[in-house]
Formats: structure tokens, C-alpha cells, sequence
């Protein structure tokens, strides 16, 4: 969990979460700028002196500093293009300490590791992948993926939501919302996974506070990351890379099976017989349209149509037929088996985290309310290879 060692790379991490620059960091030390370059290059070695003046002015605990640094692959997001490089930081580095609290107390919690599909034993089909997920999750074929949140979970896959306190600003559904909003970060990331992990105890996180129906799509999408990327050894570059399609064409054939879609939807379809479908699989209008022009239902120009549709009666910000959100539950139950009665404060000396992240991230609940099977994994310890 940590060493003895006391580790200057910690330092670009902390700078990262906090969003400082070298110089920031520099003057609470006293220091120049050229020491703290020198101290995160491995050149110069973190004091002890170092480490307590860090420690005072950013409410970060010692052992933070001993974590050793670990080579994980890159990360995915599901994010605008407008995203900026130091939001991107921010938001992989909390990520990075969520996945290694979650390999952590899934591991001593006898947590199963994840089981999940390879493409090349179904031709990297997106919809064939999509079934044998829903199949594996015991859905028939056309139900509805009643809770996103919780399939992901008995894959064995840990859900965190939010990572911080943001919102997506286009999910402002009303002014009350959007002025309590305004005490929070905004943010162009919706989700991040890390593929790399995908065999092992792999956690997705939703990144900010969104509609419910964006969340069970970002999911899916990030669901499909871990199941395709998995040799992903360099971050992918746009939001419309090959990568980034056939993860969405992943979700939307899990939230929605192509049975469903060519059943339910043609070029005769109006927008608002859309919100049929909606209601039933928690897929928003405009993934639905989308995924309609993909499969060849409707035409481009009538998706054209649909979309203007959509935006002059105002759904590009407040869609009709609201989906509720889903709360995680495999997070906080691994947390809480292992650190039962134990404060946040304490959790965070012992793993070398920052106090404030787990008080994002763990509900004010008594420990042992979190001691009952809220997520049953029986199933897969009898299934796991000796």
C-alpha cells in the first residue's frame, strides 16, 4: 500500500488533484521553482522538512508521499472536445487514487476479479458483445437494463459518481439547479475507466453530476473501453476517433438491442414517439436518433430533421422524460468492509490519500450499515478458477 520511501512524483499528483503550478508550490516551500522541478524528476530528493510544509498547507496526509508510483495504461474519458489539457489532469489524477482505493479493499474484501468478454471470440461485434453482456447479466432479449450502475457492478466492476463536485453545464434543467450549481467546478468530462485494468479490478468513474440518462449511456460507453481496449498503450486523441465509435456503438446496442430498435423505429417515426422508447430503456432521444441513422432505420437527412426538431423545442438542455439517477453501492461496500468504525481521516493516513477525496466519495453513513450483502458476488467466487 505505501513504502518507507518518501516519493517526489507524488508531488506532480498533488499538484494535479489541487490544480497548482511548480511556482505555487514552490513559494508555500520557500523554495524556487527549479527545486520542485527538480524534487518531481526524481533529481532532487522530497525532505522530510519538504513533506511536513506540504503537509500543513494542503491538508494532505504524510503517507501520501510514500505511495510508490504505479505504471497503469492510459485512460479513457467520454468528454466534449473543448476539454482542457489541465481539467484532463485533474480529473485522470483523482481517477488514479479512486482505482487504487477500489483494487485495494475489493482485493482484502475476497472480491471476485472482473469477467468480462473478449471481442475477438465474437468477431468484435459491438451489438453481438453487447447480448452476451446483457445475457451474462440474465436479461432477455429486448428487456431493458433496468440499472446500468448495477450490471457493471456484478461484472465485477466498481462505479464511483460522482469523482468530484461538478456538473456538465448543458444538464442545467432549471435556475434553482443551475444556481446551486454555481459552487461547484464545471467540467467537460463525463465519465473515465482505465482499460488496462479490465481483467483485473477495474473501476469506472462518472466524473460530474449529470442527467440520469447521460450517466447509464457513459456507463455503457466506458463499459465498452474496458471490454475493447484492453492493449490501449497511448491515449486516444478525439472524440471521434475509431475508438470512441465503437465504444458508443457499444452502448447504444447494450442500452437498446438492435431487435428493439428495428421493431420500434422508422422514417415515419415522430420525435416525440421517441420518448416512448426512452421511458423504457433510459436511452436520451438524441443516442436514440443517433443509433437509428447507424443502423440504416432512418435516413440522414431525416436525422438531420429530428435533431433541429429537438433543438427548437428547447430538448438540447432539458430533454422530456426524465431518468433517475442510480446509486453505487459495490465502492462503498468494499470501503466499508475494510475500514468498519474507521474515520475518513484515519483511512487516509493508512492508504496515503488525501482526507478530502474520501469525504467526496464515501456517504456519512454508520459503518455498520455497510456490513450487509448489498451487492451479492457469491456467484462469481464460485465461478473463479483456481
Amino acid at each position: 500500500m505505501t513504502s518507507q520511501v518518501l516519493n517526489g512524483e507524488r508531488l506532480v499528483d498533488l499538484r494535479d488533484i489541487l490544480g497548482l503550478s511548480q511556482s505555487a508550490v514552490a513559494e508555500r516551500l520557500c523554495v524556487n521553482q527549479a527545486s520542485v522541478s527538480l524534487v518531481e524528476r526524481g533529481e532532487r530528493p522530497l525532505t522530510e522538512s519538504m513533506v511536513s510544509n506540504l503537509s500543513d498547507a494542503f491538508a494532505v496526509p504524510y503517507t501520501f508521499f510514500l505511495v510508490p508510483s504505479e505504471l497503469i495504461g492510459p485512460v479513457t474519458f467520454r468528454k466534449k472536445a473543448s476539454a482542457s489539457v489541465k481539467d484532463e489532469k485533474r480529473v485522470t489524477k483523482k481517477y488514479r487514487e479512486a482505482a487504487r482505493l477500489f483494487k485495494t479493499t475489493s482485493t482484502e474484501s475476497g472480491f471476485k476479479t472482473a469477467t468480462l468478454p473478449h471481442p475477438g471470440d465474437f468477431e468484435h461485434d459491438a451489438s453481438t458483445l453487447a447480448d452476451e453482456v446483457r445475457a451474462t447479466a440474465g436479461l432477455g432479449a429486448d428487456d431493458p437494463v433496468l440499472n446500468m450502475t448495477r450490471l457493471l457492478e456484478r461484472l465485477g466492476v466498481g462505479v464511483i459518481s460522482p469523482l468530484e463536485h461538478a456538473y456538465v453545464n448543458d444538464d442545467l434543467d432549471d435556475v434553482e439547479a443551475s444556481q446551486q450549481m454555481k459552487v461547484q467546478t464545471e467540467t467537460s468530462h463525463v465519465s473515465i475507466s482505465c482499460p488496462q485494468l479490465a481483467d483485473g479490478r477495474p473501476l469506472v468513474a462518472l466524473v460530474a453530476k449529470c442527467s440520469g440518462d447521460r450517466a447509464r449511456y457513459s456507463l455503457a460507453h466506458e463499459l465498452g473501453h474496458l471490454i475493447y481496449d484492453r492493449r490501449l498503450t497511448r491515449p486516444i486523441r478525439g472524440t471521434r476517433s475509431h475508438e470512441e465509435l465503437v465504444a458508443n456503438s457499444f452502448a447504444s446496442a447494450l442500452l437498446v438491442p438492435d431487435s428493439v430498435m428495428r421493431r420500434n423505429v422508422s422514417e415515419s417515426l415522430t420525435l416525440h414517439g421517441y420518448l416512448t422508447l426512452k421511458a423504457k430503456y433510459g436511452m436520451s432521444v438524441a443516442a436514440l436518433i443517433a443509433r437509428a441513422e447507424r443502423l440504416g432505420l432512418i435516413s440522414r437527412d431525416r436525422a438531420r430533421s429530428l435533431h433541429i426538431q429537438r433543438s427548437s423545442q428547447g430538448w438540447s438542455r432539458n430533454e422530456p422524460v426524465a431518468v433517475p439517477p442510480e446509486k453505487t453501492l459495490l465502492f462503498q461496500q468494499s470501503y466499508r468492509r475494510v475500514f468498519p468504525g474507521t474515520s475518513n481521516e484515519q483511512v487516509a493516513q493508512q492508504v496515503g490519500i488525501m482526507e478530502s477525496l474520501l469525504d467526496d466519495w464515501i456517504d456519512s453513513l454508520p459503518a455498520s450499515t455497510g456490513r450487509g450483502q448489498v451487492v451479492s458476488l457469491s456467484a462469481w467466487r464460485q465461478r473463479s478458477v483456481a
